[in-house]
């Protein structure tokens, strides 16, 4: 009964950490640095060209061209556009940094995700994706991605780094007992 216990305390610190937010750089104010700038109050869009940099924390976008959209007086999106652009940023939770880059990347910020279009690149904690599109969830974690029977990058690549995993001596006695009848089987 305790074992139970113990799993569902777990279980609801670990959906508490999943459920909080992944990233904390929204709370900081935004720097950008740009060549040309024009703002429509009435729209409430801006748009920068020419070596555009912006920063938001551990949040940094470099692109060509950045169209900033708000929505009730809040940034609710970015669009970024470059040969390639690029948007990085440093986890809240784990401080690990994600590096995306593709000619088009297109950061939804209500919905914590990021959009990358035409030759993008994904890297997290020494694994990358790259294809076509990826579609990644900031707040979940997780990735979709395709590639384009039409463009160069037909298929999506995955590559992920060995894990670098530690065996206790306990696993190891294990591995002892059950590899001889693994090998016993094979022959």
């Amino acid at each position: 009964m305790k074992l139970l216990k113990h799993i569902n305390l777990l279980f609801f610190v670990a959906l508490a950490m999943l459920s909080a937010p992944v990233f904390s750089d929204r709370n900081q104010s935004i720097s950008v640095n740009a060549d040309y700038a024009e703002r429509n109050e009435i729209t409430g869009v801006t748009e920068y060209r020419g070596n555009v940099v912006i920063r938001q924390g551990t949040t940094l976008i470099n692109a060509d061209r950045v169209v900033i959209y708000y929505q009730n007086g809040k940034v609710s999106r970015i669009s970024c556009a470059g040969a390639p652009a690029s948007y990085q940023q440093t986890s809240a939770i784990d401080g690990i940094l994600m590096v995306a880059r593709a000619e088009v990347i297109e950061y939804l910020v209500f919905e914590n995700m990021i959009n990358l279009k035409s030759n993008a690149s994904l890297t997290r904690n020494g694994t990358s994706i790259k294809g076509d599109t990826i579609n990644y969830d900031l707040a979940q974690g997780t990735w979709k991605a395709k590639g384009n029977e039409e463009g160069e990058q037909k298929r999506i690549q995955l590559v992920i780094p060995p894990f670098n995993q530690t065996t206790n001596n306990e696993d190891l006695a294990i591995e002892k007992e059950v590899l001889p009848v693994k090998l016993k089987d094979i022959n």
